[in-house]
């Protein structure tokens, strides 16, 4: 089954579509050319995905598979949460995020956060989520050169996300949890 991805977001599409290669060949993950935009304007990482996947579906009437994700901070009450890709403002690149949340977290002891994703699918009648969770510490320097978003700042064993390969970093990601329990549950419709 070819599966729409609700984003324009490559490197997440690369992401996801790997770990379910891994699990399935029965789904293909694709992302169209045409862009819609969807208002992630709900209060929750999981309303947000489920929005986009019903306007995606909507519009392009076709099985859709949306994501979203965040990072919780333990000592920011949960910040940037359901805010991450906007934490510095509206239209704000990874590194003015990343800097903002580095400045907030300077005098903080506690360092430990974690990422959340939430998986959506909808067919225009099975709407199916799935949950992922990475826990780990953030860190006040950046490392490493892959990955995105707050990667370079999240440090799981020793190692930041930006410093696994897309392959490392997809077998313990928290889209590699929810992917997993995606492809899970796709098998049984």
């Amino acid at each position: 089954m070819r599966i729409l991805f609700a984003s324009q977001n490559k490197s997440k599409k690369d992401e996801i579509s790997k770990i379910f290669e891994r699990f399935s060949d029965k789904y293909s993950i694709y992302i169209d050319d045409k862009n819609i935009e969807v208002d992630e304007d709900q209060e929750t990482i999981e309303k947000n995905a489920i929005k986009k996947a019903i306007e995606y579906y909507k519009f392009f009437k076709t099985p859709v598979i949306s994501d979203d994700s965040g990072l919780f901070v333990d000592s920011l009450d949960g910040m940037p949460g359901v805010f991450s890709a906007r934490f510095a403002g509206e239209n704000a690149t990874d590194e003015e995020n990343i800097k903002k949340l580095l400045k907030l977290m300077q005098n903080r002891a506690n360092k430990i956060a974690k990422f959340q994703t939430v998986l959506c699918f909808y067919n225009g009648s099975e709407l199916i989520t799935t949950f992922g969770e990475l826990h780990g510490s953030i860190i006040l320097k950046p490392r490493g050169d892959n990955g995105f978003g707050y990667d370079p700042i999240f440090e799981v064993n020793g190692k930041t996300l930006a410093e696994l390969t897309t392959e490392e970093k997809s077998k313990i990601s928290h889209r590699n949890e929810a992917s997993i329990n995606m492809v899970k549950k796709l098998d049984e419709i």
